[in-house]
């Protein structure tokens, strides 16, 4: 499937959701109270609330497991290469100066 495809698939399922939605959060309003009622239409609001709760809450914990599970650097024994470079430099000013 191209992306163009693709994309207009998403359009339309989107599309299809939002006014499945809005059928559900506010069937008893527009007269559809026969297919929705009012109990089912609730939870309309709360279930959104609660998977936006339950995912900001799994992330903060995703990043509690990862500081907790992942060892500590190991400290280097040796100088990096670039640091010996700007030391060795340092001291070929000095030695060019005097």
């Amino acid at each position: 499937m191209s992306d163009k495809g693709l994309g207009i698939l998403i359009i339309v399922f989107s599309i299809l959701l939002m006014i499945g939605y809005f059928i559900w959060a506010f069937a008893p309003l527009i007269g559809l109270s026969q297919w929705i009622t009012k109990d089912i239409s609730e939870w309309a609001f709360k279930l959104p609330v609660v998977i936006a709760i339950y995912a900001f809450l799994i992330l903060i914990l995703w990043v509690g497991y990862t500081m907790a599970t992942t060892p500590p650097p190991l400290p280097l024994e040796k100088p990096l290469e670039i640091e010996r470079e700007k030391a060795s430099g340092i001291n070929e000013k000095k030695d060019k100066e005097t």
